[in-house]
């Protein structure tokens, strides 16, 4: 016949109730006989001989409420919680005054009758004031690694904006600075050439500027995103499909006027925050601009595309124009499908209605822009007024 052994127990005291932990794990369906005289416990697990049968009985030093007391199965063991009749502290758990030797104190849930509740409270109160210390602690280390974070983000995020705007503002001076020098030295002649000198740079300018739409778009800049991306559309619309194609367009002069004022609109709104010195002054810090020259280019940024805009339009406009008859001789980009016949130049014309649509609400945003900047300025030119006034009126007072 197999041996019954006997498993440890671990028992601890409130005022009112009893703890018991029986130290045999992989326990299922055990077999437990309790009253208010003892307990009687036998079941299968593994236990400090290994996998065997293990059974104990002890009879209680003073009486328990077996109906309100109760017991679970854990994979550690089982656990008793036998609740007191007379809810006064024992001075042992078994009749018998000599310890079992299975029966063992569990210091960490014991408590002596000399233990007060409120000192039972203050540990409690001790151990939620230590979570939350340290859960502060990993609050602020988690905030920190957050803050590090963002302030590495947005240096890339200022850096990478500084570069793309230098290498902008660089591309479009070497072709308004090459137009203009070349005319003043070639003066008609200079249209022949102006292809070979800022064909290249001019369209890896254009290509890039698909970059202020993913800008816009991805919040690096404070913008529409719409608006860069109908001006953009449409500027390498002429330029990679009127212009690029057709080697009988390079000498025209249309396309140098045209180069020329793209050119100047693009530096001058990149010298005054339209959009790149300007802007790379604002990612510095516009305190450290003098306020006059920071007024005179806050103005010059809403006002000097007035004449540049509508002038650069037009020479798209007529830029078109002028190809047509370039590619209904040619017939390039248009194709014969059966019946259907695909004129290229008809689309040409088509795109100039489309134009004068996009042109025409591109300048709506520009001239809403200005307006709301002048009432933003004229709002905080009365507020300081208004400081102003009431400052001298205390003083008088």
């Amino acid at each position: 016949m197999a041996s019954v052994y006997t498993p440890f127990v671990y028992w601890a005291q409130r005022k009112d109730k009893l703890s018991l932990k029986v130290d045999l794990r992989d326990v299922s369906d055990p077999n437990v006989q309790l009253d208010e005289y003892g307990l009687t416990f036998r079941a299968y697990g593994f236990g400090a001989k290994g996998q065997h049968e293990y059974g104990f009985q002890m009879d209680f030093f003073k009486q328990v409420d077996p109906e309100k007391s109760m017991y679970r199965t854990t994979p550690q063991g089982v656990e008793f919680m036998l609740m007191k009749q007379d809810k006064q502290w024992w001075s042992r758990l078994v009749e018998q005054e000599k310890r079992p030797g299975f029966l063992k104190v569990d210091f960490d849930k014991w408590r002596d009758e000399g233990d007060s509740e409120s000192e039972a409270e203050e540990e409690k109160a001790k151990r939620l004031e230590a979570y939350r210390q340290e859960s502060l602690k990993k609050f602020e280390e988690e905030m920190k690694e957050e803050m590090e974070s963002r302030a590495a983000i947005k240096y890339l995020k200022t850096w990478w904006l500084f570069a793309y705007n230098f290498f902008q503002f660089m591309g479009y001076s070497f072709i308004f600075v090459s137009c203009v020098i070349r005319y003043m030295m070639y003066h008609r002649d200079s249209f022949k050439d102006t292809w070979e000198f800022t064909g290249q740079m001019m369209m890896t300018c254009q290509l890039m500027a698909f970059l202020e739409y993913v800008h816009a778009e991805v919040g690096l800049v404070n913008s529409k995103p719409i608006f860069p991306l109908i001006q953009t559309l449409g500027r390498n619309f002429i330029l990679f499909m009127v212009i690029y194609p057709e080697e009988l367009m390079y000498p025209l002069p249309v396309v140098t006027y045209l180069f020329t004022t793209w050119s100047c609109i693009e530096v001058a709104r990149y010298i005054f925050r339209f959009r790149y010195p300007f802007y790379m002054f604002n990612l510095i810090g516009k305190e450290n601009l003098p306020a006059k020259i920071y007024k005179v280019m806050q103005w010059l940024r809403y006002s000097i595309w007035i004449p540049l805009y509508p002038l650069g339009f037009l020479l798209e406009a007529y830029c078109i124009f002028t190809a047509v008859p370039y590619y209904e001789r040619s017939e390039k980009f248009s194709y014969q499908y059966g019946k259907y016949r695909l004129h290229y130049p008809l689309l040409m014309k088509l795109y100039l209605m489309m134009l004068a649509a996009g042109g025409t609400l591109l300048l709506k945003y520009m001239v809403r822009q200005r307006r709301r900047k002048a009432a933003v300025k004229r709002g905080k030119e009365r507020e300081r007024a208004a400081q102003e006034r009431a400052a001298a009126h205390q003083h008088i007072d």
